[in-house]
């Protein structure tokens, strides 16, 4: 009954927090104007404050004391030491009007999207640890309210549709539209009253605690029940750790950074926040204090992370245990939200849209269409990131306290600090630089810290190696160190651009904002063109608003026509960096200004205009050089110079007056000379160059000048007998073939190094296929181990005399069960092997017959309770195929007929045709369209009509698709939509094997007696399980749990039942080894494992090979032989 009371509070909680919201977001609401009030964006920074501060602050003080503290110290630090870094990063993400953290950090560095790619993908990896924590935390405290009632055991189910809850609550307040700068008010003011809710509860639970030890505590078991808390605070190195990265999550969580400086950082609300978040934190830190000694004295038992719940709970106090619990909720709820709306916008900016509207934006159509795409692709992602913080909190350790996934979260976040902070304090910051650190530190961070909690018992740690028994300190500050360390050498290395430099300049010099540049117009795009174009990705009334507002604070008239200035295309930049990110809304400008924003025609007919204005501009600027930049002289048949223009004396630097008609050209040649022009003696040069002249033959030449200078001289004869010199400077020309060698070799270099790359990653991706399969094989080997004791119990069951009729029919079927899953295990298994090019299928001839009676008893009961008829018509036919893969197969398509077919039947049957058979399955079912008839064929993929309620994850047709592939049996498919679907697989017949000999009956009365049988295994339930089978068979059975217990039973046995794997020590092999010289005839070797070479291995060690789970006729066939 209490448990329904906390789900009714709980639901009216969370609908309390929608009426909020909504009423924010109603448009009378929003018309009234004002942003976030200073009190509510301080009391939104609280959203720092999660389930890890609420429950496991106290459990953190209760195991280690003092070490809970530096988790409010850090962001007191932050809010006051680093105040000076905090108001730069809020100046410059209000002026860049970036909407997310990775869109700050990629415009910072030169509107990297690489950059912004990997920041989202550090962001999600470090946030999943924590929103897992928020999760584990609501299962924890659902466990202590409802342990001993109907529905104890059901917390983690429970979660899960918590987590939906929230990603709906995040969609319909956090996703509402596609610019993350247009404030999402309903949603930071559900932060607000959910930060009122949790502080009012935690100090509500700690007057408690206080009146509990006044009224009942006496001093010296006070002081006692403090513990490490009585003594002042041991500041070593994790202490300094912590506080270190509590003071970074401050910037860089992604929750803390969109709350902070997305959704307000205005000065009133800055200068509001930085003594209210402060008090906030101090409150909830003294509120520990009393909660821990309360704890050790009144609930000493309790999980110390639970003590804020349990203290009320084991009191009796339901009204307050009702309230923590509301408290608590808030906590995770608050965080779980805000982090996903803030990961959603860093995920389609940085992740999706980059590539989605790479085209899409000069298309036609209707003006909102991206902002649809946004818009789901942002709830899409919301969804994503629950589910995969599920599924973390689900593979986790779940023997770490709330602390310890809390830290590691914060340690990944802190990787993303020294591009953050250094991209308002360091001009010299590179994307190259923040690129490498972030991996370097990210590295350092798997391999200390998030490896060794995923995977704790694994013995190859590098903290174990090298005898860390706390590695968490050495993490963060080796990551730290070498994340900065890279983040500087190679920035120092890195040559910018000029984008890199205008962003440095932008971010780290405060530069107000520029929207009044006045420059020439670009590319000769209109207003017009640019209000359409930002209408795409923003909807028409937003853009209206944003260009009016422009238009405002410029006090410029703006009319479609008019053509579009620098000034406005920056503006329209900005508009569209708060809805796809600063380097998406960079290119999509670039390619708008590049046509215009016209249509496809228009531009055409541009380019054909601007390319004729080009070349007849070349034309003109050619013909100028040919006569005023060349240096030009011209003589007469003697030599005697005639004409010369000014940039021949310029270029050769003559005196003033030197030059003038009539003038021997030896005499300049003569003055050259002197001045080092020539090779050797002056006037052994001087007269080649005139016998040269002489000559009146054309020539071309270059030579290189004293002074580094390269010239071309070009001569040819003029009538008359004279001669015409033209020199030009070709210097640039020679330096820029100079680079441009060294560029090609730079460019040979890059392709070798990504060539290197491509060929690292090939092996990585296929290391990583191997080590999947790996990990799915020891997966199955423990999922068979449960169900290989579940078979032989319901074996020994069904051997009960006792047993009724129904209770016979319920244990055969949940043998077929087992049995069903067993053969769904090791479909899987196989389909995983398939992928890494490991399976080998087992072609033999196989009865169609045989196997349509095992689907027949499978699925009759499933088509019978859905009001279905299942005909499946039995041929007599043979075929040659893989009978577990061919299963697999035909279940996978009957598993589909039956989930979509409303009414109506399902045939199943086959057809010889020549040397093949063809199986066809049937249903009556809804059909598939014509644009879904392939991509069905997907994984993960399900039709929309499903039944919701029925399991499935959209595999199936991937399967049978693969394994028709992997058996060379072709698949078809035929449907109309209303009337059904058909499947046909084509397989070659094979011959009938001869009719065997029904098996005799078995005597039921203990055809077994007396067998002495020696059953080895590590799992006390296998055991269990076997001795309770064989005794009612009528055997003798010896149990022994490993080697030396086997050999110590000192007892002559008949057979043996030997598991392969006994934990540490010998195998089952080695059993067998001491086994076959005392004379056991017929040793089973008994495993899960299904590494190929196993059965002759068996064979040749004398063994039968039985694999899990054993069938019971199949062992007692094996011990009547």
């Amino acid at each position: 009954m209490f448990s329904l009371v906390i789900l009714g509070l709980v639901a009216g909680y969370m609908a309390i927090l929608f009426a909020v919201a909504w009423h924010q977001e109603r448009p009378a609401t929003r018309a009234r104007g004002g942003g976030l009030g200073p009190s509510v964006y301080a009391l939104s920074l609280a959203i720092y404050c999660t389930s890890w501060t609420y429950y496991g602050a106290v459990g953190t003080a209760a195991r280690t004391g003092w070490e809970y503290l530096p988790i409010y110290i850090g962001p007191v630090l932050g809010l006051t030491l680093l105040f000076p870094v905090w108001r730069r990063i809020a100046a410059a993400a209000r002026r860049e009007n970036v909407g997310s953290m990775a869109d700050f950090v990629a415009s910072r560095y030169g509107k990297s999207q690489t950059l912004g790619a990997v920041v989202t993908l550090v962001a999600i990896l470090g946030s999943l640890p924590y929103i897992a924590l928020q999760l584990k935390s609501l299962s924890m405290a659902g466990e202590l309210l409802t342990a001993g009632t109907p529905v104890a055991g059901s917390e983690r189910l429970t979660v899960l549709a918590l987590a939906g809850v929230l990603a709906f609550f995040a969609i319909l307040f956090g996703a509402r539209r596609p610019d993350l700068t247009e404030h999402n008010r309903g949603l930071i003011q559900a932060i607000g009253l959910e930060s009122v809710v949790k502080l009012g509860a935690l100090l509500m639970v700690a007057g408690f605690a206080l009146f509990l030890l006044v009224d009942q505590g006496q001093p010296g078991r006070i002081v006692e029940g403090l513990g490490d808390l009585a003594a002042p605070p041991n500041v070593d190195a994790r202490f300094t750790a912590i506080t270190l990265v509590a003071t970074l999550a401050l910037f860089c969580l992604p929750r803390q950074f969109h709350v902070a400086f997305v959704e307000g950082a205005e000065p009133a609300q800055v200068r509001r926040a930085r003594w209210v978040f402060p008090l906030y934190l101090a409150l909830t830190s003294l509120a520990v204090v009393p909660l821990v000694a309360a704890g050790a004295l009144f609930a000493p038992t309790a999980n110390p992370d639970l003590l804020v719940l349990a203290l009320p709970f084991g009191r009796g106090d339901q009204l307050l245990t009702a309230i923590v619990f509301v408290g608590g909720f808030s906590a995770a709820t608050a965080m779980v939200i805000v982090e996903a709306v803030a990961l959603s916008a860093m995920v389609s900016n940085s992740l999706i849209l980059p590539f989605v509207a790479r085209d899409r934006w000069r298309m036609r159509g209707d003006a909102s269409d991206m902002a649809g795409t946004i818009l789901q692709v942002r709830r899409v992602a919301i969804v994503a990131v629950l589910l995969l913080a599920w599924v973390y909190y689900q593979a986790t350790d779940q023997t770490h306290g709330l602390a310890a996934m809390g830290l590691v979260s914060f340690a990944a976040m802190a990787q993303l600090a020294p591009a953050l902070l250094g991209a308002v304090v360091w001009r010299g910051g590179h994307a190259h630089g923040a690129l490498a650190g972030i991996a370097a530190g990210v590295a350092v961070w798997l391999v200390m810290l998030a490896l060794p909690q995923l995977a704790p018992t694994a013995g190859w740690h590098l903290p174990r190696a090298l005898g860390l028994e706390d590695p968490f300190a050495v993490g963060v500050f080796a990551s730290l160190a070498l994340n900065l360390a890279t983040y500087v050498g190679v920035s120092r290395l890195a040559k910018p651009r000029l984008i890199d430099r205008v962003q440095a300049r932008a971010f780290v010099d405060r530069l107000g904002p520029d929207w009044l540049e006045g420059r020439p117009a670009p590319a000769g795009a209109s207003v017009g063109d640019l209000r359409a174009l930002v209408a795409r990705f923003i909807g028409d009334e937003r853009a209206e608003r944003a260009f009016a507002a422009w238009g405002r604070e410029t006090d410029t008239r703006l009319k479609d026509a008019d053509p579009a200035d620098a000034a406005l295309a920056r503006g329209a930049e900005r508009m569209l960096a708060g809805a796809i990110g600063a380097a998406s809304a960079r290119r999509v400008i670039a390619a708008a200004l590049a046509g215009g924003g016209r249509a496809p025609e228009d531009v055409v007919r541009m380019l054909d205009e601007a390319s004729q204005a080009v070349q007849f501009n070349r034309d003109l600027l050619q013909t100028t050089l040919d006569n005023i930049d060349q240096g030009v002289i011209v003589v007469d048949e003697d030599l005697r110079v005639t004409a010369w223009n000014r940039r021949y004396v310029e270029m050769f630097d003559l005196p003033p007056g030197f030059v003038h008609v009539g003038l021997p050209v030896a005499s300049i040649y003569r003055l050259n000379a002197e001045r080092g022009e020539s090779p050797g003696e002056v006037e052994t040069w001087v007269e080649r160059r005139l016998e040269a002249l002489s000559r009146r033959i054309p020539h071309e030449h270059e030579r290189a000048r004293p002074d580094g200078r390269v010239l071309r001289s070009s001569g040819a004869p003029i009538p008359g007998g004279g001669y015409a010199t033209s020199y030009t400077d070709i210097t640039a020309l020679r330096r820029a073939a100079r680079q441009l060698e060294e560029a090609n070799e730079r460019l040979e270099a890059r392709v070798a190094d990504r060539t290197e790359r491509l060929e690292e990653a090939r092996r990585v991706a296929e290391d990583a296929t191997a080590s999947k399969t790996r990990f799915l094989a020891a997966a199955s080997h423990d999922l068979l181990q449960p169900l290989h004791a579940a078979r032989l119990f319901i074996a020994a069951l069904k051997e009960e005399p006792a047993l009724d009729k129904g209770a016979q029919g319920l244990a055969t079927n949940a043998d077929r069960a087992i049995d069903s899953a067993h053969r769904l295990l090791t479909a899987l298994l196989n389909l995983s092997r398939l992928e890494a090019g490991g399976v080998q299928p087992a072609v033999r001839r196989l009865s169609l017959d045989a196997l349509f009676d095992e689907l027949r008893r499978e699925f009759q009961p499933l088509a019978e309770a859905k009001g279905l008829r299942l005909a499946i018509v039995r041929s007599g036919l043979w075929v040659a195929s893989d009978a577990d893969l061919l299963r697999s197969m035909l279940q996978n398509l009957i598993v589909n007929a039956i989930r979509y077919t409303d009414r109506g039947r399902v045939l199943v049957g086959a057809r010889r045709g020549g040397g093949t058979v063809r199986i066809l399955v049937r249903d009556t079912g809804r059909g598939i369209p014509e644009a879904d008839r392939e991509h069905v064929f997907g994984e993960f993929v399900r039709l929309p009509g499903g039944p919701v309620d029925e399991p499935g994850a959209g595999l199936g047709l991937a399967i049978v698709r693969r394994l028709s592939s992997l058996l060379d049996h072709p698949l078809e498919m035929t449907s109309r939509v209303g009337l059904g679907t058909a499947f046909r697989i084509t397989l070659p017949r094979a011959p009938a094997e001869p009719a065997r000999e029904a098996a005799r009956e078995i005597d039921p009365r203990l055809p077994l007696a007396g067998l002495r049988v020696l059953c080895v295994d590590n799992e006390p339930a296998i055991l269990d399980a076997l001795s309770a089978l064989l005794t009612r068979w009528g055997a003798r059975p010896t149990l022994a749990a490993g080697v030396e217990q086997a050999w110590a039973a000192g007892v002559e046995f008949d057979a043996a039942v030997v598991d392969l794997h006994l934990g540490e020590g010998p195998d089952g092999f080695a059993v067998i080894d001491r086994l076959r010289p005392r004379g056991v005839r017929r040793i089973a070797l008994v495993t899960a494992d299904t590494r190929d070479g196993l059965k002759e291995q068996a064979t040749a060690a004398g063994a039968v090979l039985l694999p899990k789970p054993i069938k019971p006729a199949t062992l007692k066939a094996f011990l009547s032989s």
